[in-house]
Formats: C-alpha cells, sequence, structure tokens
C-alpha cells in the first residue's frame, strides 16, 4: 500500500482552551464550504445550548451547531466567526447541510496513521455527545466529530427548535 491510499486529508479546527489547546477534526469529504458565520437568526428559546441559531447559507437555513466554548477575549473573534458547512451524512430529505462553529482558523491537513495516537487522549472532552472519539494527532489533543451523531441531534429538535420529551438530555 502506498503512502497516499494511507493519507486522510481532513480539516482541523483548532480549540483555543486553557492549559491545552485541542482541535476538532473533521474528514475532508465532508466539508462542502467555510464560510462567515455571521449574521446568525437566532435560535428557539427553548433550543438546546448547542444549537446556536441558523446561518443564510445559498437558499437554505443550515442549524449552526457549537461544539466548543469560543474564546470571547474581544468582540473582534465574534464578527469574524467562522462555520464549517458539512454535507449531512444520512441523506435526510430536511436536513442536507449543518454547520458547525470554527472556534478558531482551520486549517487542512493531511493524516497518516503513525501521526494518530489514543495515548493521552482528550480527556475533559470524553462523553461529549457530539465526538466520536479523543486522540493525538502529532502529539496534540484532538477529537473526531461525530456527524451522524449531529444529524439525530438536529433532527430531533427540527421544526422550531423544540426539544421533543427527553431529548434534552440525550443531547447535552
Amino acid at each position: 500500500m502506498n503512502q497516499d491510499e494511507q493519507t486522510l486529508r481532513v480539516l482541523l479546527l483548532p480549540v483555543p482552551s486553557d492549559p491545552d489547546p485541542w482541535d476538532l477534526l473533521l474528514p475532508g469529504a465532508a466539508v462542502a464550504e467555510i464560510v462567515r458565520a455571521e449574521p446568525l437568526t437566532a435560535a428557539a428559546s427553548r433550543a438546546p445550548d448547542w444549537l446556536i441559531g441558523y446561518l443564510a447559507w445559498r437558499g437554505l437555513q443550515l442549524p449552526v451547531i457549537r461544539l466548543a466554548a469560543p474564546d470571547l477575549s474581544s468582540d473582534d473573534q465574534l464578527r469574524h466567526r467562522q462555520a464549517v458547512v458539512c454535507h449531512a451524512p444520512g441523506g435526510d430529505p430536511s436536513l442536507a447541510f449543518v454547520a458547525i462553529e470554527s472556534p478558531g482558523v482551520p486549517r487542512l491537513e493531511r493524516v497518516t496513521p503513525e501521526s494518530l495516537s489514543a495515548q493521552g487522549a482528550l480527556a475533559a472532552q470524553e462523553g461529549h455527545p457530539f465526538l466520536q472519539v479523543t486522540l493525538r494527532l502529532r502529539g496534540r489533543p484532538a477529537a473526531l466529530v461525530d456527524l451522524d451523531a449531529i444529524e439525530r441531534a438536529v433532527l430531533a429538535v427540527l421544526p422550531g427548535d423544540e426539544v421533543s420529551p427527553g431529548t434534552e438530555s440525550n443531547i447535552g
């Protein structure tokens, strides 16, 4: 097997946290576009905390998901917030895309089996409903985003952002 067959392109979303920054990983094939996440249409008052609003994109209103607390050290951070538009994996016609707020400037990377490790995984993010697995990428803590879980959670609250009974405890 050659090197290209063992290489996976991912989009890294850096999370500036104290004391150790970490990265959210998205498969490159799932990413449709990176856009400014402003302006957002507010979600209903009963919407779960992770649903921060809706973004107008190519004639659609995409739910915007927050996976990590943003660095709110300046108003400039909020004005230049970005979102990663991803293909929803399940094929439901009511949800073709979702947007994930990027807590930092996204960047493309090539990942090989040698660059990944389960040692010293990101313990602080264990049990997060939208993170599939925590690991280390080139020695830095990282977590793989679970797009299937995001899709299920969004479909559970659509339409109208109303959380159905029992859903809130399942999705945090």
